[in-house]
């Protein structure tokens, strides 16, 4: 056995271990477990009949008195399921006799296992390590690997309550996504597949088909995988085949399948005009990913290199370099670093480590912070060390400028992109999501390239009106039509 990393995962919460937690939590809604019965049903995967869910994800063990049960009901849902074609992962939280366990999932046919923190134990199926974002080790992750802490995709709008505004600092609409650490996943792990665990939030009637839709776009757009989620209601409404529900069921279906019909968009390489150096490890790691989460924010194009490397050719195309780690570059980085700036690129820095003899001067417009000239480029270091996180991606932005940019979004309120392109250097994908719960309109996606053709595509089997493109000022406009979570603007650009 071996993970697949074209698994589509879904939890399937059920079994005695899902009531034990509702009777902990001290639930009396007697349909809640009556739902939670049917779902440990064979029939109830008819649900997942011509649809790209492929792998359900189970509890199979948290040391609790309630494991024996739960295996012995798993055991029939199981087969029925590897009938149909689906592969198995149990969650196993025990600690206690995990190889006896992980045996007992083997016999029953489980495909592997989740166990949560890093481990070397060998054991009798392939393992997917779950760690804690926030202080995830990247040497321990596996092929597949999880992570909890993730935040639910969505934009927290500028509404007051009472004296309180839940907006950032400027006022305007404040969007969690989980893209940034996706992007940085895929730096610090190549190669491997992440999974990102996250429950809808509390909900007192079934939440919208888009936030579901968000949830697989904002994961997929960045390149990781969301372990699919529904709430309670939502599934009690979905055993019942309620209209409301399975429409939903539906364009969360459709959602994942655009996506692996464009698998080929995974091996695109991510565009940016700044790149953030770190090791992004130990006591560098809070605020370089808070850096890259507020970059994000700011729909800046950015690339992500671990400090332990050698920089190499990744330079080439890009107007910054921000190093933030208070280590200074190797010898081979300090000789890269410089032929970078002396050929006009930007370094920012907390220390100065540039050649002697340089005279440093102040820019009115650039505070808490001093330059150096350097042949045709600068270093730009900051005085008394980096500001907070946020205060530093709006002093990048800056300093990187604007005009550099590779897109832009107009009329964008609640709206992000994400820029690729292919191996070959002349497709760029620009992937743009609606965080906001209403359809987006009037949204003008302006890119810095000539444009020979263009193409635009979204889920589900409507095709969307087509776009109208404009050469504007460097560059091509496009005026989006209205769309609901996600699209796709595919460009062939000119020689």
């Amino acid at each position: 056995m071996s993970l697949n990393a074209k698994w589509v995962p879904m939890k399937w919460p059920c079994g005695p271990l899902e009531i034990a937690r509702l009777n902990q939590s001290k639930s009396e809604d007697n349909e809640l477990k009556k739902m939670v019965e049917a779902w440990a049903q064979p029939s109830a995967l008819q649900l997942l009949r011509e649809t790209p869910i492929n792998c359900l994800v189970v509890d199979w063990a948290s040391g609790a008195a309630e494991d024996g049960a739960q295996q012995l009901a798993l055991k029939p849902l199981i087969d029925a399921g590897r009938q149909l074609g689906l592969s198995f992962v149990g969650k196993v939280s025990a600690k206690d006799n995990l190889a006896a366990v992980v045996q007992a999932g083997r016999t029953a046919g489980l495909d592997a296992v989740i166990l949560q923190g890093s481990g070397s134990q060998a054991l009798d199926l392939p393992i997917i390590v779950q760690l804690s974002s926030d202080a995830i080790e990247w040497d321990a992750t596996t092929a597949i690997f999880s992570t909890t802490g993730n935040v639910w995709p969505a934009a927290k709008l500028p509404v007051m309550n009472g004296d309180i505004a839940s907006a950032g600092p400027t006022g305007a609409p404040w969007v969690d996504s989980n893209g940034w650490f996706s992007l940085l996943a895929r730096q610090m792990a190549p190669g491997k597949t992440l999974w990102l665990d996250i429950d809808p939030p509390d909900s007192t009637s079934i939440l919208p088909a888009s936030d579901y839709c968000l949830a697989v776009a904002d994961s997929r757009v960045y390149g990781s995988r969301w372990i699919l989620s529904l709430d309670s209601r939502m599934r009690a409404a979905m055993l019942k085949r309620d209209p409301q529900a399975m429409d939903a069921w539906t364009k969360i279906c459709a959602t994942l399948s655009f996506f692996d019909a464009n698998a080929k968009w995974e091996a695109y390489k991510p565009m940016g005009v700044l790149a953030v150096v770190s090791d992004f490890r130990g006591q560098n790691a809070a605020q370089s990913g808070e850096v890259l989460n507020l970059l994000n924010r700011r729909q800046i194009q950015f690339l992500i290199m671990d400090r332990a490397r050698a920089l190499g050719d990744a330079v080439e195309g890009l107007k910054g370099i921000l190093w933030m780690d208070d280590e200074p570059p190797t010898s081979e980085q300090h000789s890269q670093l410089l032929a970078f700036v002396q050929q006009g690129g930007l370094v920012i820095a907390s220390k100065y480590w540039g050649p002697s003899g340089i005279t440093p001067y102040k820019e009115d417009w650039l505070f808490d912070y001093t330059s150096y000239n350097v042949l045709k480029g600068r270093i730009v270091v900051a005085d008394k060390g980096f500001p907070d996180p946020y205060q530093l991606a709006m002093d990048a932005h800056v300093m990187v400028s604007r005009r550099n940019d590779f897109a832009r979004l107009y009329n964008p309120g609640t709206t992000n992109c994400y820029l690729s392109v292919d191996p070959d250097g002349r497709k760029q994908l620009v992937q743009v999501l609606n965080y906001s719960s209403r359809v987006a309109r009037y949204v003008t996606l302006w890119v810095s390239a000539k444009v020979q053709s263009s193409r635009l595509l979204s889920p589900g089997s409507q095709a969307l009106p087509p776009m109208e493109s404009a050469p504007a000022s460097e560059g091509t406009n496009f005026d989006l039509p209205p769309f609901p979570v996600n699209c796709a603007v595919e460009i062939e650009r000119s020689l």
